[in-house]
């Protein structure tokens, strides 16, 4: 009964987050796409190469593609609206993050569950930075999880090079803001890596 009851809260969730607005669904692809090409370049990379082993490639394509779980709790009208957002609707949107890691959890399928702690994670901590004044704990540098900081930075990077609502936003202009927020926002050597990774994949 409890395995069938939590086969049903999966199932609940996972098809609210299939209903979030289209480009808010891509995006939660592309993420995917970015933090995996990141991960894989970063395993070359003497600095992160050990804490790259006590990841998995799996587990941070589902922390990725789960990241912006927690929206499911965001009403539409708030996720997809284009004027300025007021204080307690950005308090909404920030609440995404602090509830993302658990809803992320539970949309797990069983044999997926050993990634947990990383989708958790990644869910949960993608919008901490680099210089503590992210949410929802205010982290900052190491404290960071590492799946973390590879999330915050392929989610940051589709967010701004696939905007919607901008078609003036290019590629370029993207890897010019994760250049320039690199150990503001940013972890600056992942962000160097990501670079590299951008220019010689994408």
């Amino acid at each position: 009964m409890q395995r069938l009851k939590q086969n049903n809260v999966q199932e609940i969730f996972k098809r609210l987050y299939l209903n979030l607005p289209k480009d808010l669904y891509i995006h939660q692809g592309l993420t995917a796409k970015y933090a995996c090409a990141l991960f894989v370049k970063m395993c070359s990379a003497q600095t992160y190469a050990q804490a790259a082993r006590e990841l998995s490639i799996e587990a941070v394509r589902l922390g990725a593609l789960y990241h912006d779980a927690g929206k499911i709790l965001i009403p539409g009208e708030i996720l997809c609206k284009k004027a300025p957002l007021t204080q307690k609707e950005r308090s909404m949107i920030h609440n995404h993050a602090e509830y993302g890691g658990d809803i992320a959890v539970c949309m797990l399928k069983k044999d997926q569950e050993k990634y947990e702690n990383t989708v958790w994670a990644m869910a949960e901590y993608h919008h901490e930075r680099w210089d503590g004044k992210g949410y929802p704990d205010g982290l900052r540098c190491e404290e960071i999880p590492l799946e973390a900081r590879i999330c915050c930075i392929a989610d940051s990077y589709d967010a701004v090079a696939n905007d919607v609502n901008n078609q003036n936003r290019t590629k370029e202009y993207a890897c010019t803001e994760i250049e320039k927020n690199a150990g503001i926002q940013f972890d600056p050597l992942l962000a160097r890596i990501f670079l590299e990774c951008i220019k010689e994949e994408f």
